[in-house]
């Protein structure tokens, strides 16, 4: 059981919620295990949209609304992160950038770029063979790193054979391209140019777009450092972005469906982002995310870039009128503001008035902006009673769009905060519709939530209990349990064996540790024979929702039975220390081998030990009531108690100073002692008890 040891610390930080201060990142997947949330954490994004959800979240399950693809699911998830929500929407999705808007590496294009040459060549008919081949040739062999100003020259001379007018055409456009490519946009776009009136189609077309793809990397020339952060409009020429402008849409007007048309929108995009015109990339967003095509593999990188390059910049006072972009921004102006430094400049959270101006803008979306209203009133203005006089009681519905489920949710956590007793049964009624991905686990941990806080956790576990996501019903056995629930589980063969294994374990250890000796020996007979001693079992609330893509961890209940806890102290097998303590509870060696076997099977600082906060699921009050066992506190009493054995008072002094040893730092729980305290126990343990081993082992103090 050593891996106890090694991940506890790590674990009580996940079970606080603690995230570092980059809060987008993933690496750390906290879970609150609350309904409501209004701080952001990374992978504790729910099935409604609310300001603790990733932002890309939001504006995905607004978008699901309006489109028929529609995915199911049953228990089994609450939280996801928006990875797994894109992929389970959209499993065709390509990892390809947004149609063109990252033009940051123009050398990206090169061989999509050379393809297209090479068969606009070979479809030439009035092109000379040697011609044809020498083109197709010298396009192949050049490849451009963006690096150098001169890569490909050696090659490009070789077009000087070229006599054909056509062939000459061709030739123009690769000295161009190249040009392109090494930078000098000026010849680039010199050279595109002249070949705007060319015969060839192909030349005539792709000549146009790049005139503009010239313009936007000229403009843009200086606006990057060199690790690659914007600037900002101020440093982007803006002759040049204009230019580009009007050479995007000027081959859109020309080319509607040209062979360029998507990566021509997503560049145009970028033009107006460069430029700092919101309002413009805005409302190009917005026609973009209603095009009736925009359901499948695009969506979910289209909606990466609106949260890449608009988020920050949209402001709901703009000219925009796409509810889904302002919905977005609203509900980012919800988030408990975060400042990690102190003179950064942080937005005031928004008002009732700034959502009621967009009054018009959001009439195309029924019911969104009581939503956003209400969201105002529930989670800036903390006025639960203004949810419940916006948002009517509709829980009886078969199904529900995201934006209606969002809405009933809120109302239910109103419900809840005002204390209203027909909560329950609120959310026993919502379960029944809420069938689309995530919706379920939402109202679970909602109803489990509300049986937790009424004293009816066993109803969780019920026969005909709603809660049946599995990560839900664990954390319930973990921390909101008491001693006949735990044993009803443990012993009931209508559940899972993991549940069943939970139960025991949480059973014997909480029995363990809050002195409940005659219980623990009575329980101890349900331990299977063939329980393993060991194996990677971790708090269920700090960890993925499982049990539908890997396989659950297994619980090691060998440690009750199995465990050897041999050492120099000579303590005998678990079992009959426990029996030890049944008959004298101050035994002082059984105090001291129950704290020998807690600290070599791993326990210290355990998680089962770190409640949740009190407003998260399992945060109630625990039903042990009797004091936690803390090994500390035991040597304590034997070391004041000066009849005790001289081997055992020896043991119980070099245990307690090894409680903060090597680092200083308590693991043995109990009331903290300071330096001089320690101190005097060294200086007791030695001048005392000189000849035990204890005494002869025990070199410093901490």
């Amino acid at each position: 059981m050593r891996f106890n040891g090694l991940v506890s610390c790590g674990l009580m930080l996940l079970a606080t919620g603690w995230t570092p201060a980059a809060a987008s990142s993933d690496y750390f997947e906290a879970r609150t295990w609350t309904v409501t949330n209004r701080n952001l954490i990374s992978g504790n994004n729910l099935a409604l949209m609310q300001p603790g959800n990733d932002t890309r979240v939001n504006l995905m399950l607004l978008l699901q609304d309006d489109r028929r693809k529609v995915a199911t699911s049953g228990p089994g998830h609450v939280f996801f992160n928006w990875g797994e929500l894109s992929a389970s929407l959209y499993p065709e999705q390509s990892n390809s950038d947004s149609a063109g808007f990252y033009d940051h590496s123009r050398c990206q294009t090169n061989e999509t770029g050379r393809d297209a040459f090479v068969q606009a060549v070979r479809s030439v008919q009035r092109l000379p063979e040697a011609e044809r081949g020498l083109l197709i040739s010298v396009r192949q062999a050049v490849d451009p790193d963006c690096e150098g100003r001169t890569a490909g020259s050696e090659e490009i001379v070789r077009l000087a054979a070229i006599q054909t007018p056509l062939g000459q055409e061709f030739a123009v456009y690769l000295r161009s391209a190249l040009s392109f490519y090494n930078g000098d946009f000026d010849a680039a776009t010199r050279g595109f140019s002249s070949l705007v009136g060319a015969k060839n189609d192909w030349l005539k077309e792709t000549s146009l777009y790049m005139i503009a793809r010239s313009e936007l990397n000229r403009s843009q020339a200086q606006a990057f450092d060199e690790y690659g952060y914007f600037a900002g409009p101020q440093a982007v020429g803006q002759g040049t972005i204009r230019n580009a402008e009007r050479g995007f849409n000027l081959y859109l007007k020309i080319y509607p469906n040209g062979s360029y048309q998507q990566s021509a929108k997503g560049l145009l995009r970028r033009v107006y982002w460069l430029a700092g015109d919101t309002d413009k990339l805005s409302n190009e967003y917005a026609q973009v995310l209603d095009q009736p095509g925009m359901t499948g593999a695009k969506l979910p990188v289209l909606i990466q870039e609106v949260d890449d390059k608009l988020l920050s910049i949209l402001a709901l006072d703009s000219s925009t009128s796409d509810p889904e972009l302002l919905a977005m921004v609203a509900l980012y102006r919800m988030r408990k503001p975060y400042d990690p430094y102190e003179d950064e400049e942080v937005k005031p959270a928004i008002s009732r008035s700034e959502i009621e101006a967009m009054q018009g803008r959001l009439a195309s979306r029924p019911g969104l902006l009581e939503y956003l209203l209400a969201a105002q009133a529930f989670y800036v203005a903390d006025d639960p009673k203004t949810v419940l006089q916006l948002i009517p009681d509709d829980a009886r519905q078969s199904r529900y769009t995201y934006l209606d489920f969002s809405r009933q949710v809120l109302r239910g956590a109103a419900l809840e905060a005002v204390g209203d007793h027909n909560a329950r049964g609120f959310w026993r009624q919502l379960v029944n519709g809420a069938d689309r991905l995530y919706q379920r686990g939402v109202v679970e941990l909602a109803l489990a939530m509300n049986l937790e806080r009424g004293d009816a956790v066993a109803d969780v576990f019920a026969a005909n209990s709603a809660v049946e996501t599995p990560v839900l019903r664990e954390i319930l056995l973990q921390y909101a349990a008491g001693p006949p629930l735990l044993r009803k589980q443990a012993k009931d063969a209508g559940v899972g064996k993991r549940e069943r294994d939970l139960a025991l374990y949480v059973l014997l250890y909480r029995q363990l540790t809050h002195g409940a000796y005659a219980g623990f020996l009575g329980d101890l007979d349900l331990v299977p024979a063939n329980a393993k001693l060991d194996g990677p079992f971790y708090n269920s609330s700090t960890e993925n929702d499982y049990g539908y893509e890997e396989e659950p961890d297994s619980i090691p209940l060998g440690l009750f039975t199995k465990f050897d806890q041999t050492n120099e102290f000579g303590c005998p097998v678990l079992k009959q220390t426990v029996q030890m303590l049944a008959s004298n509870p101050k035994s002082d060696r059984g105090q001291l081998c129950l704290a020998d076997y807690l600290r070599l099977a791993g326990f210290d600082r355990y998680w089962l030990d770190e409640r949740p906060d009190g407003g998260r699921l399992g945060g109630s009050k625990s039903p042990f009531l009797t004091p936690e066992f803390s090994r500390l506190e035991a040597y304590k009493t034997i070391i004041a108690n000066r009849n005790a054995k001289a081997g055992n008072r020896a043991y119980a002094l070099y245990r307690a100073v090894w409680c903060y040893g090597p680092a200083g730092i308590n693991s043995c729980g109990g009331v903290e002692v300071e330096e001089p305290q320690r101190a005097a126990w060294f200086r007791e343990l030695k001048r005392q008890y000189p000849a035990s081993r204890w005494a002869q082992k025990l070199k410093y103090y901490w």
